[in-house]
Order: structure tokens, then sequence, then C-alpha cells
């Protein structure tokens, strides 16, 4: 699987316009350098990051070209990754992972450059009429992702209140720890007391 990075919300400050429905890998290539080229009397090559970009749905559009300055600010968190070696892994849930769909239909999906459940819930028509049958599956993602985040809240809150009950639980047992240690003290200087009075009396 190609090693693409979808953007997260909190990517977006410094992009353009619609940059976060794109994938983008900067990758180290090679350009040929003609002067030192001649001057060696031999193929010479400079290696130098190069960017490639691709529209979900549209096989047709491909960027591969040098990164250049504007690259490197559209997509920072990208670049900064691919500068401290990190993999530009894809972010989503795989629509190979995915049982909603066949294999085939995840393939047919991966060839027009949609990879993951969250990219085909938000595809753009316009891509998304080349691909039969589209509209069913992009209901199918999109409700697959709203019941999955239903889901995630409501183990979130469970969570939550399981975490609140043993909490109650063990404040209720160290109220009845401190209890009994006050009713223990309590009875014991009763018991001296009476000790002491009957002491008292027969002396």
């Amino acid at each position: 699987m190609q090693a693409f990075q979808t953007m997260q919300t909190n990517d977006f400050q410094q992009m353009d316009p619609g940059d976060e429905k794109l994938f983008v890998q900067f990758y180290m290539g090679s350009l040929r350098n003609q002067e030192k080229s001649e001057t060696e009397g031999r193929p010479v090559f400079d290696a130098i990051p190069f960017v490639k970009i691709l529209v979900p749905g549209d096989k047709s559009t491909l960027i591969d070209t040098i990164a250049d300055a504007n690259h490197k600010r559209r997509f920072a968190k990208m670049w900064s990754q691919f500068q401290q070696n990190q993999a530009q892994d894809i972010s989503g849930t795989p629509l190979r992972d995915w049982p909603a769909i066949t294999r085939a239909q995840a393939d047919e999906l991966n060839y027009l450059n949609i990879l993951t459940v969250e990219q085909l819930a938000t595809v753009a028509d316009v891509y998304g009429a080349k691909i039969m049958g589209i509209h069913d599956l992009k209901r199918k993602a999109q409700a697959y992702l709203e019941q999955a985040k239903d889901s995630a809240f409501a183990t979130k809150m469970a969570d939550e209140n399981a975490a609140l009950r043993k909490e109650l639980e063990t404040q209720k047992a160290e109220i009845k720890r401190l209890s009994d240690m006050f009713e223990q003290a309590v009875k014991g200087r009763t018991h001296d007391d009476g000790t002491g009075t009957r002491a008292n009396s027969s002396g």
C-alpha cells in the first residue's frame, strides 16, 4: 500500500482550500545535474526532495514534482515527518480492512486513489461518477463513521461511569473504615471509664 498522509483538522491552518482532501507524499528523488554530467563525462544526479500529490477518486490527476517552498508550507506536517524520517502513513480506516465492501471494490477504489473509509465518505461526486454504485458506498461509509463515532462516545461514557462507580465504592469503603475506627475508639473510652468508676467505688 502506498504511504500517503491524510490531513487532520488541526493541519489545515497553512493549507490552501481543498488541500485537506489530498493524499501527499514527500520522497527523496534524483535530478540530473547537466553541468556536472558534462564536466565528469558521465551521468551525474543530485538527490533532492520531491512531492507526489493525488486527488482521491481522480486517477488521471497526479502531481509528481520537485518540492518547493510552497509545498513545504502547505503540507508542513508531512514535510516535517519526511525530514525526521518518519513514516508518512495513511491516517484512517483502510478500505481493505473494512468488511462492508468486497476486496474487488476495495481494489477498484484503491486504484482511484481512495484508500480509506474517510476518503470514500467525502469523495467528490465529480470523481465518484466513475465508480459504479458510488452513492451507496458513500452512504455506507458515512453511516459507518457516524456509528463508530457514536460507539466511541458510548464506550467513553461507559468507561467514565465505571471509573466513577469504582471511585464511589472506594470512598464508601474508606468511610466505613473510618466509621469502624471511630466506633472502636468510642467503645474503648467507654470501657476505660467504667473500669475506672468501679475502681474508685471500691476504694
